[in-house]
């Protein structure tokens, strides 16, 4: 009698304490109840804006191949134009120049030199790039082309596939970042990640951010992340208990379990 209610005290203090750790696992709980005036309010497109140390491809077209061709030098390993016997011509099967923002938030660019480009949007580089080249050398109104080469974000700790993931635009929302790490464990801390952010002087600082309130999404300073962002998802009680279980402690585990079923099943025929 006594291991029956000693059975049905275990499965009863189990089924308990799985009801409250369901309680911290969903994302932006009740968000649904967030104001339609309050999504529309700080409704927006993320823009990121260029930061020392990124790295940059620039392209420019006109209906004049010939115009834009010093604008877009190739490398060796890529493609775009190149200076042949006093000439431009074609690169083909290659990229086009990158350009390295420097600590100070300067590109070096063909022909006009020194140009300021950090602080600015991708759109707000390409019309900066369009009102150097013309008219000052070029007639025709160009098509400028902006792009990160380097956009990426890591995420680190309790997720599926940890990483560095590098990003084709320059949008990505913690919960995107989550999604190409796999998503979370069931034991990385929802109420608790770590997001590691870096400004243009190379100070890092340290924001925690909770998952589960659903407010997340009216902050876009936070919910939308910038370029070389780290995210660490902490282990909850759960799993940092288990690491400090070693093989002998499980083994001792199983075996007690292995006989509290053996006996409770003894118990049962023969009662």
């Amino acid at each position: 009698m006594r291991i029956k209610i000693f059975t049905a005290a275990a499965l009863l203090t189990l089924l308990l304490a799985s009801c409250g750790s369901t309680e911290k696992i969903p994302y932006l709980v009740k968000a649904e109840r967030l104001q339609l005036y309050e999504l529309e309010q700080y409704a927006k497109i993320y823009e990121a804006k260029i930061m020392a140390k990124d790295v940059l491809t620039i392209s420019v077209n006109t209906t004049v191949p010939e115009a834009a061709a010093p604008f877009n030098l190739g490398s060796n390993a890529g493609s775009g134009v190149g200076l042949t016997g006093g000439s431009y011509m074609s690169i083909q099967g290659a990229t086009l120049q990158t350009y390295i923002v420097d600590k100070d938030g300067f590109i070096d660019y063909p022909i006009v030199g020194k140009v300021k480009m950090m602080g600015l949007t991708r759109v707000e580089a390409q019309e900066f790039i369009k009102d150097k080249i013309h008219p000052a050398y070029i007639t025709e109104v160009p098509i400028v082309n902006v792009r990160f080469k380097n956009y990426k974000v890591s995420v680190l700790g309790e997720v599926s596939r940890p990483g560095q993931f590098v990003l084709d635009n320059e949008q990505c929302t913690i919960l995107d970042a989550l999604a190409m790490a796999g998503d979370m464990t069931i034991y990385g801390k929802r109420d608790n990640v770590m997001l590691i952010r870096e400004d243009n002087n190379g100070r890092k600082s340290i924001t925690r951010i909770n998952l589960q309130n659903p407010r997340l999404m009216l902050d876009p300073e936070v919910y939308y992340l910038q370029q070389n962002d780290v995210l660490y998802v902490e282990p909850n009680k759960t799993k940092s208990k288990a690491a400090f279980i070693g093989t002998g402690e499980t083994y001792a585990i199983s075996i007690i379990s292995t006989l509290l079923s053996i006996t409770t099943l003894l118990v049962t025929i023969f009662r």
